[in-house]
This record gives structure tokens, sequence and C-alpha cells, in this order.
């Protein structure tokens, strides 16, 4: 605006060079002979052989090559130069010829791995200037008396490699026969290898003591950098595509051990080893096992109850029995109602159950099928029980049958319309519902809210916002209980004790009360402290203590019941150990139960204590001794539930 100097920049000085050159100057090399180098020890020297052109040179003129080697970084570019190593580069001068190109082959000696030692005259510590594992490049810069023309780099390679001290595979927990052994964990390599080199891990199921593998499953691998997760089972999106390892012997002491070989030299990399678990044989009879089918009808309103009855079961067994009723009164079958049924066996060997069809729609030819399994092995199938359904149940006594009822728990004595629901204001939620939810029967402007549209209205909703955490643990962490965006940074998993008797199995479903109660995620610490000990009073017996943990934000849980642990695993996660109390020693016994999350670990000691009032509990099987015993069986639920 008016012309003034503002200030003044001035470089260094520098010299116009009188040497011809072309201006087209180019360096290149050639294809390098190997994509992987082992490295100098005490034993061997490694060498490189490389070449390098040169092109579009100026005749007669004095060009110098400057190389030397790299760390590469992505692959492809020098990041860091060894050139201060012994031997780490070099110089090359030349004088261009009428055809314009020249060409160098170059010899590098591996001076071997850089490594600190101790020189015990000096009393002191040096530092042997060698080249760590990694992946290299050759870089050579194009000069003429210093003025920098062209520069360009190798092919990447890969020198040496090991499997870091950081690497870790996963405890495994004991199994049951027929059960397959999950194995996971991850590795680092001590250099980046930038999707050069490609390896092989082999996981090798052993029975202690034998050197041949009970089976064994390879994954392919080709690092980015020098950091790789497996797992076994393999998951594609939907399902598992690679099941895990599968034990040849019923019983004893196994361990699984994982070798990393790289496939260009096929050369061991390093090896992980599982501790040692234990196939557990408590399936030696599970043949034998059976279900019978029957069907009862109720005296005056036709509908059947179904009794399926098992028997020959083994203690610690998990049962499925999958059962689905069609109509077969056209013909042609169809489906009308199916479910399944898990349990784990007790030790009497036998289990009943009973379904009960008062709300069946009507049939004349109802015919249950039931698929009976062990475990994953289906042991027997039991189709063409049948019978004729008219059912006029009505459990509620609305005047509505039960297979038409859409409300089937209205209160005594309320006017209903004909789906068995209650509507005094015609708004469209059933009148109990509105009750329930705080709103008013008989004001047709008085509405349940829902604001996470989940079909649970806000007065009983426990997480409001539908974010997956519970509107408590925000209170507590200071976030917005009715804000979908709003979320604790970290929510602990939320963990509820439950006990039953031996007889009955260790629980497969979590819906009934818990003998403690959740100890909820962002409150757990507040929880556990305010129940040092908690106490479960039980009678003389035996007992599956089971820890139900869930993780609303779906980090990987590890539960751990006494010395059984279950996990890492997603989101849900459940595991129990059995106990034995006696009258005749002393009265309780404490179980340490723990989990995590990854970020935070909590513990609580649960004291079961002998009522000594209370009816002795037969349990055939077992004496009169206080002991922890080895687990019969860890369950762990992958996907988690809603809350």
């Amino acid at each position: 605006i008016d012309n003034s100097l503002v200030g003044t920049l001035t470089t260094n000085t520098f010299e116009v060079i009188d040497a011809d050159i072309t201006g087209n100057e180019e360096v290149s090399f050639q294809s390098m002979s190997s994509e992987y180098y082992d490295r100098t020890d005490d034993s061997t020297t490694t060498t490189i052989t490389f070449d390098i052109d040169t092109e579009h040179l100026y005749d007669g003129t004095e060009y110098t090559l400057d190389w030397q080697i790299c760390d590469t970084e992505m692959g492809y570019d020098c990041h860091s130069s060894y050139g201060d190593s012994i031997g780490g580069s070099g110089q090359i001068t030349f004088i261009a010829t009428a055809s314009g190109t020249h060409s160098e082959t170059v010899t590098y000696t591996d001076p071997g791995i850089s490594y600190e030692y101790y020189d015990s005259v000096a009393d002191e510590y040096g530092y042997y200037n060698g080249i760590s594992n990694n992946s290299m490049v050759f870089n050579a810069d194009l000069h003429v008396q210093g003025v920098p023309l062209d520069k360009n780099t190798s092919d990447p390679f890969v020198m040496g490699g090991e499997l870091s001290q950081y690497s870790q595979i996963y405890e495994v927990s004991n199994v049951l026969k027929n059960m397959n052994v999950d194995v996971g964990g991850y590795f680092y390599l001590d250099h980046n290898n930038w999707y050069l080199l490609e390896y092989t891990l082999t996981c090798n199921l052993y029975e202690d003591g034998v050197t041949t593998p009970a089976d064994s499953i390879s994954l392919d691998f080709q690092p980015y950098d020098n950091f790789e997760t497996f797992s076994i089972p393999v998951y594609d999106e939907y399902d598992a595509v690679i099941d895990g390892l599968v034990p040849t012997a019923t019983s004893g002491d196994h361990y699984v051990e994982c070798e990393l070989v790289r496939d260009i030299d096929n050369s061991l990399v390093g090896t992980l080893t599982t501790n040692t678990f234990e196939v557990i044989d408590d399936t030696s009879n599970q043949d034998d096992a059976t279900v019978s089918v029957t069907v009862n009808m109720h005296p005056t309103e036709s509908w059947g109850t179904v009794v399926i009855d098992a028997i020959d079961l083994d203690a610690g067994q998990e049962y499925t029995v999958n059962w689905v009723v069609e109509d077969h009164a056209s013909g042609t079958p169809v489906m009308m109602m199916q479910n399944d049924h898990i349990w784990v066996a007790g030790n009497d060997g036998t289990h009943t159950y009973e379904l009960s069809f008062h709300d069946l729609a009507d049939t004349t030819d109802a015919c249950i099928t039931v698929v009976f399994s062990a475990g994953d092995t289906e042991l027997q199938t039991v189709s063409g029980v049948c019978w004729a359904s008219a059912s006029t149940a009505d459990g509620d006594g609305d005047g509505v049958y039960d297979k038409d009822d859409l409300c089937p728990n209205t209160s005594a004595g309320a006017t209903v319309q004909a789906d068995g629901c209650t509507d005094g204001d015609g708004d469209g939620f059933d009148s109990d519902l509105e009750i329930s939810c705080g709103t008013d029967p008989n004001d047709a402007t008085s509405m349940p809210t829902d604001l996470d549209s989940d079909g649970t209205c806000d007065a009983l909703d426990l997480d409001t916002d539908g974010d997956g955490y519970l509107d408590a643990d925000e209170v507590v962490a200071g976030t917005d209980p009715f804000d979908a965006t709003s979320k604790p940074a970290n929510a602990l998993p939320t963990c509820a004790i439950y006990y039953s008797l031996e007889v009955d199995g260790i629980p497969t479903t979590f819906e009934g009360d818990a003998a403690i109660p959740a100890l909820s995620g962002a409150t757990a610490q507040a929880g556990v402290d305010s129940l040092v000990p908690p106490v479960i009073t039980v009678p003389k017996g035996s007992y599956y203590i089971t820890a139900h943990c869930i993780d609303t934000d779906g980090d990987d849980i590890t539960v751990t019941v006494n010395d059984v642990t279950m996990g890492p695993i997603a989101g849900e996660v459940s595991a129990g150990a059995i106990i034995v109390i006696g009258e005749d020693v002393d009265e309780t016994v404490d179980v340490t139960i723990s989990w995590t999350d990854g970020t935070e670990t909590l513990t609580a000691i649960i004291t079961v204590e002998l009522d000594g009032d209370a009816a002795p509990t037969s349990i055939p099987g077992f004496t009169g001794l206080l002991a922890s015993l080895s687990v019969l069986i860890a369950f762990a639920f992958i996907a988690r539930r809603e809350v």
C-alpha cells in the first residue's frame, strides 16, 4: 500500500559449479534376489548383492553414487539410514561414457544385530553398532560434485526376525469330552513387516506325554506392521468357518502349542504354549440317555400338556430338547409353535420338562417333534405324538380364551375387548399397562412414552434412552440417561451371583432372582464394598456357584470362580464351580469371584454358610466333606442380552 520494505531474508552462499549434465539423469535398482535375508551370526556371514543402474548421463562427466541401507516405513521409503553402522553405506565414483548408462554391483555384508554388551576390563557398558531386525531398503543418491541429481530405493526386503516376548496366548479352560478347544491370542514380531512376508501359524493340540498332536489347525498371516491377533474357531460375518481343535482322548491333561513359521524359508519364528488344561470325561454314558414323550389332555378344557422325561443322564452334561408343534390337519404340516429347553444334568440322572399348550390354536391334529441332544451330539428324535386341540382355557378369567387373548394377565373383574385387553379410554394402550406405566387409563390424552422405542414404557425401562447403559449407572457416571449420545466412558461389567443344588445343574438362563443381585456397572465397586463379605446361607449339600456378567458396552469379559476362568468373551459370560458343604466339618466355605473388562478388575468373596437348623438335603453320591471340587462345566454366552 505504501511500497515500504518490511524485511529481508537471505540464503546461504552457494556455488555455481562448472560441470556438464543432461538434466535428465536417473538412478534405479534392479530387482532384489529375495524378500528375506538371514542374519550374520557367530557361524554364518550374510552378504547381499544388489545392482544400481544409471542412465541419461553426460559423456565424460564424473558422477558419484552414495548408497546406504535404511529402515523402511510403509515398505517403500528410506525412513532412517544405517549409514554410520559397520558397512552400512558406500560411495562409488565413475566417468560417464558415450552410452549414457552405467551399472554398479554392490555387495553389502551384514554386520549382525546391534546389541548392548558389558566390558569387564573397562567396567562399563558398550554398544555394538550393528543393524536391528526390520524391513529394509537400499537407498542411492546420484550427484555431481555434491549437487544432487536423482535418488531411488530398492525393492523392500526383511532382514531376520523373531517372535517378541510381548506375544501372548490366552488361557484355555477345562473342556468336556466331545467339546472343541478354543484358542486365541496375539503375536508381536520384533520388526515391521509391511505386508512383505507371509507367515503360517499352526496350533497343535497335544495330550500330555504324547508327541503326536491330536488335532492341528493352520492360519495364514501377512502382517501390516508387527502385530497380529488370532482366534480359533475362525468366524466370518455370520458363522464359524474353522472350528476349534478336537481332542481324541476322553480325559486327561492337554495343552496347545502354536508355532509361527516364516513361509519364504520355512523357518520357525517362535512358539506360544497354553496352560495345561483338562479334558473331563463326564459324558461317558451319554449314548444311554433317552427321552420319552407323552401328552395328557385336560379333563374339561380340551388342551394338551406334553411331558418329556429324560433318563440315564450324566451329571454335569448339558442337554438340549428342541421341539416343534405342527398342524397336520390339512396333510401338509404347518408350524404352530417351536422353542428349545436347555439344562445341565444333576446327579440323579433324570429330568422332566412339561409343555402346557393351553393357548394353542384349534386343530384336530397337532403333533410335536422332539430332538434330544447332549452337547453338540444328537441322541434321539421323537415324533408322531399328536392330539386334538380345542382349548377353552381362560387363565385370567376375562371371558376370552387364552388362544385368542393378547393380554393374558388382565386384572380380575376388568372389562375387556375381543382380544382380551382393556382400553378404557380408547387410546390404543391396555389399561393395566397404563396403570403400570403411570398414565391415566381413563384419559385418552394420557399415554405412556417410550423414548427408545423398545416396547417398554419409560416408567418401566431401566435404560430409558436405549444406549446400553442403565439409568442408575448413568446417574452415577454423570451422563444423561435420557440422551442416547451421552454415555459413560467405560461401563464395568454387571455381575450377579446365583447358586443351585448340584442335582438341579448349572443355570443356563439367568432370568430368576439372583442370590446376590447384579453389581451394576458404574457402581460395581461400591456394590462390592457394601457386600464384604456377602453371605449365602444353605443347608448341607453340593452346589453350583455361578457368576453371570454382562458388559453393556460390549468389552471382552473374563470371569473367574475359584480357579475356574471363562473368557475373554465379548459382551456376556458366565462361569460356575461346584462346592460341597457338610455339617460335620467347618460351617463355611469361601468362594472367590473376580471379573474384568480389560480396563477395570473387581473381586468379591462369597461366603457359603451352613444353616444347621435347615432340614438336611440328601445328595446321592456325595459324602459329608467340605471341599472345592474340579469344575464339571462352565458356560460362555457370546450374544449380548437386551437390558
